[in-house]
């Protein structure tokens, strides 16, 4: 199956570094890429809208050109979308498997207008959302780590870190943060994965609340974090200190928020087949 990647880019560091790991992840699995800008604002400068316009088109064309040179076997094609930021990238989201885009680590979020695009966008995307930080490209570890609760979203984030994790021939970790003895729903959940794919590493790590430090630490040897998301309003679960705001403005490794799909789906061996 040929995953649709959208990767969003304005030219900054961020963006660079989002392009970075598209490529990368594009080695292993097959994808066709819509590189795309958004024109948001336009200053009252005589000249102005179209200039930013032929600038913006440009910017896209290098960008594809790229892909192109580094993924000579991909589909790559651009898109200039004119809208609100998030509103138009959500809009994209409806039609990916994937939307890419980076982001800065902050320390703290103060204000609503004030949040980095990859907060502003989680919980709100119909794709899995990728976002990369700044210093992605050094050398890092390879394990994929995922956050996994016993509900919808937990299974969706699942399934996705069992893809990426079979693609990268990496290890899976599967991290329950929660008080007391580790449950046997977890184990359960493991030996299916182990079960369907016996070459796989499948780890289970078992790990106290806070439930985003505990994926921190797990993924200091990682490249790349996987959380479900339930939907709810992320400007209010962002701003009161939810997993996805620490996680996502903390993190110094690719982060994937997996949406909850709108009918749940069973973790078995399967998930992770090709054909998924």
């Amino acid at each position: 199956m040929t995953d649709h990647v959208v990767l969003a880019v304005d030219g900054a560091a961020p963006s660079l570094a989002a392009e970075r790991w598209v490529v990368e992840r594009s080695h292993r699995i097959a994808a066709e890429i819509e590189v795309t800008s958004v024109l948001e604002h336009a200053p009252l400068a005589a000249g102005f809208p179209d200039a930013e316009r032929d600038r913006r088109r440009r910017r896209l064309d290098e960008v594809a050109a790229r892909l192109r040179a580094a993924l000579p076997d991909a589909a790559v094609r651009a898109e200039l979308r004119h809208g609100r930021v998030v509103g138009e990238l959500i809009a994209a989201s409806a039609s990916a498997s994937v939307l890419v885009v980076g982001m800065t680590l902050v320390d703290t979020v103060d204000e609503v207008g004030h949040l980095p695009l990859g907060l502003r966008l989680a919980g709100r995307t119909h794709s899995v959302l990728v976002v990369v930080p700044t210093g992605f490209g050094a050398a890092g570890g390879s394990d994929v780590v995922v956050g996994w609760d016993t509900d919808a979203a937990g299974e969706a984030a699942l399934a996705f870190a069992a893809r990426e994790a079979q693609h990268a021939a990496s290890v899976l970790n599967i991290v329950r943060a929660r008080k007391g003895e580790l449950p046997l729903d977890v184990e359960l959940a493991a030996g299916r994965l182990r079960a369907g794919h016996p070459e796989a590493e499948v780890r289970v790590v078992h790990a106290v609340p806070p439930v985003a430090s505990a994926l921190l630490e797990a993924g200091r040897d990682a490249s790349l974090i996987v959380v479900g998301s339930h939907g709810r309003n992320p400007l209010e679960d962002l701003l009161v200190g939810s997993v996805s705001e620490h996680v996502l403005a903390r993190s110094p490794i690719p982060v994937a928020v997996v949406p909850e799909p709108s009918e749940p789906i069973a973790v078995s061996p399967e998930i992770v087949d090709e054909d998924l």
